[in-house]
């Protein structure tokens, strides 16, 4: 079976440019975890996930406190703390961030008329979720694991 047999053709895409926010309200509103970032020429930058996102939201923040008594007559001590934040606050911290900022840069990709294999392996391989299609230079679909899950059912192996 090769990747374009079951890649996805219809493919959202984000630009560096887009803010967190944008990028948020994108993937919720087209329902899917992650969009190849595309740049004005239509050249694969980047890639931005939920997993992106999500290690991107600072849920703690680091305080200094001062010890008290403090062990030295002469200077203060203080220890390092880390408090938690709420969720929706670490968000809007970084909303107006660039997805250029926290995409995944280094993309795997594969070229149109490979076996679906060499995505299999580079999605176990990778930890990846997807992998972008390439013909050209240029997105032309993404194979997620999904997309394999569909192709395997509709195949005629075990029938």
């Amino acid at each position: 079976m090769l990747v374009d047999d079951i890649m996805t053709k219809a493919v959202k895409f984000l630009n560096p440019d887009q803010t967190i926010s944008d990028a948020v309200t994108e993937l919720a509103k087209h329902g899917i975890s992650g969009a190849p970032v595309v740049d004005k020429n239509d050249q694969l930058v980047g890639i931005i996930t939920e997993n992106d996102i999500i290690n991107a939201l600072k849920n703690t923040g680091k305080r200094l406190e001062m010890v008290y008594p403090s062990l030295s007559m002469v200077s203060v001590s203080f220890i390092e703390k880390m408090d938690e934040k709420e969720t929706m606050e670490a968000f809007k911290e970084i909303a107006n961030t660039k997805v250029n900022n926290i995409m995944t840069k280094a993309v795997t990709t594969v070229q149109s008329g490979s076996n679906l294999a060499l995505v299999v392996n580079f999605i176990i391989l990778k930890g990846v979720n997807r992998i972008p299609v390439m013909d050209g230079g240029k997105v032309i679909g993404i194979v997620s694991r999904a997309d394999i899950i569909h192709g395997l059912a509709k195949s005629n192996v075990l029938k």
